[in-house]
Parts: C-alpha cells; sequence; structure tokens
C-alpha cells in the first residue's frame, strides 16, 4: 500500500521535472538565435564574418549599427514606420470598439447576419486580396501615401469580435442605469464600456502594432516611392539587396545583425509594457460568448 501512494506522489513531481526540462529546452532553443544575433551585431566586421554560433562579442562594437545609421537615412524610415503605426492602430482600435459595441447590442436588426459576414471575411487568406487591394488604392489615389498605408487593415474581424466578447461580458444593469439618467450611447460607451474593457484595448492595440510595424508586404505593394518606405522594408533591402547600401559592394554580418535587432527591439520593449494586459486579454476575449 505504502509503495503505490510513493508511485502516486512521485508521479506529479516527475511530471513537474518534466516540465521544467522542456521548459528549459524551449528557452535554449529560442534564447540561443536570439543571443547570437545580438552578439553578431556587437561584434567587429572581420569576427561577425566567421563561422560558427557567437555568444558574446570579443571586443564589443557599434560598427554595425554605425553602418545602418549612416547609409540608410534612419530618421525618414523611423518617422515613417511610427507615423503609421501610431495612427493606423489608434484608428484601429477605435473602428474595433466601435463595431463590437454595436454588435453585442440584442436589440440590433440583422445582428446574426452581420457578425456570419465579419465571421466570413476571417476566412479568406489575405494573399488573395492583394490584387484587389492594390486596385482599389490605385483607383482612390491612394498609392504613394500615408493614408494608404493606415487606411487599409483599419478593421479587422479578430479585433471586433475580441471586443464584442469583452463588452458582451459587461452587466447590461450599468448601461440601462446610465440611459435612465439620460445619457446618450456615446457617453455610456466611452464612460462604462471603454473604462471597463482596458484589457481588451490594448490586447488589440498591441497586436496591431506589431502588425504595422512588420508589415513589409503592404508597403511594398502600395509604396513605390523609397522615401516613404518604412523601417523593417528598409532593413530589408539591408538584408537581402546590396543595391540599397548606396553603391556598397558588400555588407558584414554586423550591419545585417544589426538591422534585426533594431526593428525588433521596438517590438521587444512594447511587450515588456503590456504583457500582463495582452495576456488577460486573449484569455477573456476569445473564451467570453
Amino acid at each position: 500500500m505504502k509503495n503505490r501512494l510513493s508511485k502516486k506522489d512521485d508521479l506529479p513531481l516527475a511530471l513537474r521535472l518534466l516540465s521544467i526540462l522542456l521548459l528549459v529546452l524551449v528557452v535554449v532553443m529560442m534564447g540561443l538565435p536570439m543571443l547570437n544575433v545580438l552578439a553578431v551585431s556587437l561584434s567587429t566586421q572581420a569576427k561577425s564574418d566567421s563561422p560558427g554560433l557567437v555568444l558574446l562579442p570579443a571586443p564589443p562594437t557599434f560598427e554595425g549599427y554605425t553602418f545602418i545609421w549612416k547609409h540608410t537615412n534612419l530618421p525618414r524610415p523611423v518617422f515613417n514606420t511610427v507615423y503609421v503605426s501610431v495612427v493606423g492602430t489608434v484608428l484601429h482600435v477605435l473602428m474595433a470598439s466601435l463595431a463590437g459595441y454595436i454588435l453585442c447590442q440584442s436589440k440590433l436588426p440583422f445582428r446574426k447576419a452581420m457578425t456570419t459576414f465579419i465571421l466570413l471575411t476571417m476566412t479568406v487568406p489575405y494573399e488573395l486580396t492583394m490584387i484587389g487591394i492594390y486596385a482599389v488604392n490605385r483607383d482612390l489615389g491612394l498609392t504613394n501615401t500615408y493614408t494608404g498605408l493606415i487606411v487599409n487593415g483599419m478593421v479587422s474581424g479578430f479585433s471586433v469580435f475580441l471586443m464584442r466578447n469583452y463588452f458582451q461580458a459587461i452587466p447590461l444593469s450599468l448601461a440601462e442605469s446610465a440611459r435612465i439618467d439620460g445619457s446618450g450611447e456615446w457617453r455610456i460607451f466611452s464612460s462604462i464600456y471603454l473604462r471597463l474593457s482596458v484589457s481588451g484595448l490594448m490586447t488589440i492595440g498591441t497586436l496591431e502594432l506589431i502588425r504595422r510595424w512588420n508589415n513589409i508586404t503592404m508597403t511594398i505593394t502600395l509604396i513605390s516611392d523609397m522615401k516613404k518606405w518604412t523601417l523593417p522594408v528598409v532593413l530589408r533591402f539591408i538584408l537581402f539587396d546590396q543595391t540599397s547600401t548606396s553603391g556598397t559592394s558588400y555588407i558584414f554580418a554586423n550591419a545585417k545583425m544589426a538591422a534585426v535587432v533594431m526593428t525588433a527591439l521596438p517590438l521587444i520593449v512594447l511587450y515588456f509594457f503590456t504583457q500582463s494586459f495582452f495576456s488577460s486579454g486573449i484569455m477573456i476575449g476569445s473564451v467570453k460568448e
């Protein structure tokens, strides 16, 4: 009897040890490439091109970052990226919140039909719509404009449903009490629903900012003027196209890895500030019906 109990008691411990081992393995598998990229970006030109895994630069230098700064006119693509990402994200969050608020109204006519239509838009692959998106933007005169980059993707079915689920979790009695006191729909929406859905707003805001920051396909499709390219597009051409460096014949690995770090670092910092909202936002918004 004691042997059976001891075996049962040992099982959770074994599972915990296995979980810890798997977690450490995942951290190592994901952390080593990231550490290698950072180390190479801080290495000298000769050291960065040497084969093998580099975990500690010896000696550390900012040659790669200096190269990127000199050959890309960095302030302009940084401004383009920040402007398009921030403005587009703010409008995206506003549109998703308004649409989610409307869809959570029980007396809304054709609510199920509209919900089904929005759901169907999420099943269409993004690649199939690129030609149509370009044609529409060309006819509307939105190519080579910041407006084109901001407007495209301003509404997302996923964000709308996430905010709808958040709003449905709010007791209807709060809205009814506000209506009895004479509050209008905009006052109810802004003072009650938005204030009680901060996690949802931060979640879709974080996801949309990441998507817009990394969106290379849309920028290349709509923007042919290099002065309006975003940072990921400029750095991508440094990685894969020698002509983007103003006649430089060779790009060392430290400059390429510096481009990767400069693209990813702002998103990593953003995630550290929003991870608490992000985790709870995904769980609540995706499960609640």
